[in-house]
């Protein structure tokens, strides 16, 4: 995600309905140790398989088996921000974190994805896909959230209207929180999918000249990891509230951590989707 200012997140976030987008452009780098990484409790926990982004947008390809993601530290926020992924394996640690802010716009996004997202596209991802095509999307999910601070893990799913590959997409933004520390869902409404209990709350926002549905479903008792969760249902309620048209296309399944303060040792130690 870009640095989407959260409403109802935070006690003190802003009531407005229409909120907007700040963002960096996403850009492809080379993996380096840098500078932030002097700190040798840190250095120490780096093996010579490991590789270390440190930069902001910098991003790895990683694979597991034929299926291919990427790693991406999405720190648009520009504070201190480190990732360890482990020989290129499809997960991610946050190793260094110098999110700071008090007000209701997260600074970072680290993620794991499959699909295209801002011109970067994993091979052979089956994405973008029409909505009214998918006959499946299952996902798996497990992370460890020994972690201070305020920040929340889930999955980010973005639609757009046509198959667009880069850029900001214009159709719905879909997020299925798994957990989240310093909030208050306060008198959401709360909604069943696939069993489970989730807070829903959903309303418009803007950037980059577009306008898109944001949705969010919160888990009511939070979990620190999902085994073969079915997406579809996720979009099946959207749909019933119209906020997503079966015309519109799936581009791009997202899982990581937004931080707004703290968030060393939030980590994804697995992560699977198949569409």
């Amino acid at each position: 995600m870009v640095g989407l200012l959260r409403k109802g997140l935070i006690q003190a976030a802003s009531s407005a309905v229409t909120v907007t987008v700040f963002a960096g452009t996403v850009f492809a780098g080379t993996v380096f140790a840098g500078t932030v990484l002097a700190d040798a409790a840190q250095a120490r926990n780096i093996n010579t398989r490991d590789s270390l982004l440190c930069r902001s947008y910098q991003h790895i390809t990683v694979s597991s088996g034929n299926a291919q993601y990427v790693v991406r530290n999405d720190n648009y926020g520009h504070d201190r921000e480190c990732l360890r992924n482990s020989g290129g394996a499809p997960d991610f640690a946050v190793v260094v974190s110098g999110a700071r802010v008090e007000h209701s716009e997260p600074v970072a996004y680290p993620n794991i994805f499959v699909g295209c997202s801002w011109g970067i596209c994993t091979p052979r991802s089956h994405l973008p896909v029409q909505v009214d095509r998918i006959k499946s999307v299952v996902t798996t999910w497990h992370t460890k959230m020994k972690a201070k601070g305020i920040w929340s893990a889930g999955y980010d799913i973005w639609f757009d209207r046509r198959p667009c590959t880069s850029g900001q997409s214009g159709g719905a933004e879909l997020m299925i929180w798994l957990n989240a520390r310093g909030f208050d869902p306060g008198s959401w409404p709360v909604v069943r999918v696939d069993h489970t209990r989730w807070y829903l709350e959903h309303w418009v926002t803007s950037g980059h000249g577009k306008h898109w549905n944001y949705i969010q479903f919160r888990r009511v008792h939070g979990t620190a990891k999902v085994t073969r969760l079915r997406v579809a249902p996720f979009i099946t309620v959207a749909r019933q509230h119209g906020l997503i048209s079966k015309k519109w296309w799936l581009t791009t399944v997202m899982a990581g951590f937004e931080i707004w303060r703290g968030g060393v040792g939030l980590s994804t130690t697995r992560f699977m989707v198949h569409v």
